[in-house]
C-alpha cells in the first residue's frame, strides 16, 4: 500500500512531514480542525467545504525544501521506492498562510503505487531546487509552476515562460493576481481606436 509507502520515507527522513489519513487530523497549518461534540450532544454544523481540514486520499508527505533533492534521488532510484515516473508539478497559492505548496505526483509503474511529495515556501521566497535532473519530464511542469504561480526552479535548464507571453505581467494564478494589460496589447488597442476613429466608428455619448 502506498500509505506504507509514505511510513518507510518517513522511516527514512525524519524530518519529513505525513500527510493526514482520511479521518484523521490534518497537519499543522494546513487549516481548521474540529473536535468530535460529546456523547449525546448534538452534532455541530457542518462547516463549508473550504473551511474543512484537508482529507488526502493520496498518501504523501511535506518535505523540507533543503531536503527536496535528496528525498527525491531516493525515492527515483532506490528499489525500495521504484518511483521512477514524474506526473506533474504544480502548486498551491495559500495567501492567508503567507505561503505556497508546491505538489509533486509520483508513481511506479512496476508496483502501481503513487506518493505526493508537497513543499512549503514563503510567497515572497517562493523557490525551490529543480528536479529536472532526476525526473526529466519536470521540465515543462515546473515552467508552468513558474509562469502561472512565480515559483522559481533553481537549477532549471531554461526557465521561461511557457503559456504567457514573456511581457506578461505576474503570475494569473496567485490569488492577488490583478490583470495588467501587456504593453504590446495596449498598443494594438490604440491603433484600433484610432481606426474606428478614422471611420467614423468612435464611442458615442
Amino acid at each position: 500500500m502506498s500509505w506504507e509507502l509514505a511510513g518507510q520515507l518517513k522511516a527514512r527522513f525524519p524530518d519529513v512531514e505525513l500527510f493526514a489519513r482520511p479521518g484523521e487530523a490534518s497537519a499543522p497549518g494546513a487549516g481548521p480542525e474540529t473536535t468530535p461534540p460529546a456523547e449525546g450532544a448534538p452534532a455541530a454544523p457542518r462547516r463549508p467545504a473550504h473551511e474543512q481540514a484537508p482529507q488526502y486520499l493520496t498518501p504523501g508527505v511535506y518535505v523540507p525544501r533543503e531536503r527536496l533533492l535528496e528525498v527525491c534521488r531516493v525515492l527515483a532510484t532506490d528499489p525500495a521506492f521504484g518511483l521512477t515516473y514524474l506526473s506533474f508539478v504544480s502548486a498551491i497559492d495559500w495567501p492567508d498562510r503567507s505561503e505556497l505548496e508546491i505538489l509533486y505526483h509520483l508513481y511506479s509503474q512496476q508496483t502501481r503505487q503513487e506518493l505526493a511529495l508537497k513543499v512549503r515556501v514563503p510567497r515572497d521566497d517562493a523557490r525551490v531546487p529543480s528536479v529536472t535532473e532526476i525526473w526529466d519530464g519536470a521540465n515543462w511542469h515546473e515552467r508552468e509552476a513558474y509562469d502561472l504561480l512565480g515559483v522559481v526552479f533553481e537549477g532549471h535548464p531554461n526557465l521561461r515562460r511557457i503559456m504567457m507571453t514573456d511581457d506578461w505581467v505576474g503570475h494569473p494564478l496567485r490569488k492577488d493576481y490583478v490583470y495588467q494589460d501587456p504593453s504590446w496589447l495596449g498598443e494594438i488597442a490604440k491603433e484600433r481606436q484610432k481606426d474606428a476613429e478614422g471611420l467614423g466608428l468612435g464611442e458615442r455619448a
